[in-house]
């Protein structure tokens, strides 16, 4: 009986070992083949078109307070080396304000958060920015209302 176990408990910890082998072969085989990268995004490889360079604004309000709307005003500057976000608000947290890497994709210029807030980095753009006609519109801003709307940016 007790070579049984043995050999159970070695063929067990064989057949662990080899799953976990191949579990890391698959999901490296995946990322690799999806092009899946870390949250660093080469900014300094981007040439930033020019229509995005300067100081753009946009306020959200975000919901109904018993002391009035609250909202958050939020102030990019963008230039050839990336986006620089602060946001005023009332009564709603700042956060995420900082250095922001770029991607341009496709016409759509995305903002990937580069600071030392833990919560705000993420593999998915934070802000897009886009030129519609002569204007530009960044979505991303407040909160489940308004995440997926494109708002006007206006220039400083």
């Amino acid at each position: 009986m007790k070579d049984i176990l043995r050999n159970y408990k070695m063929n067990g910890i064989k057949t662990v070992f080899l799953i976990s082998i191949f579990l890391l072969n698959s999901c490296h085989k995946y990322n690799k083949g999806h092009n899946i990268k870390n949250t660093k995004h080469e900014s300094s490889t981007v040439i930033i078109p020019k229509i995005f360079y300067g100081e753009f604004s946009a306020v959200t309000n975000t919901e109904e307070t018993t002391t009035g709307t609250a909202s958050i005003s939020y102030n990019f500057a963008i230039t050839k080396s990336g986006a620089i976000l602060s946001t005023e608000s009332y009564h709603e947290p700042i956060r995420c304000n900082g250095k922001y890497e770029v991607k341009l994709n496709v016409d759509i210029l995305e903002l990937f958060y580069a600071g030392t807030e833990q919560n705000c980095k993420s593999d998915h753009p934070t802000f897009k920015i886009k030129k519609s006609d002569q204007n530009l519109f960044v979505q991303g801003l407040g909160g489940e209302a308004t995440f997926n709307e494109w708002i006007e940016l206006k220039q400083k």
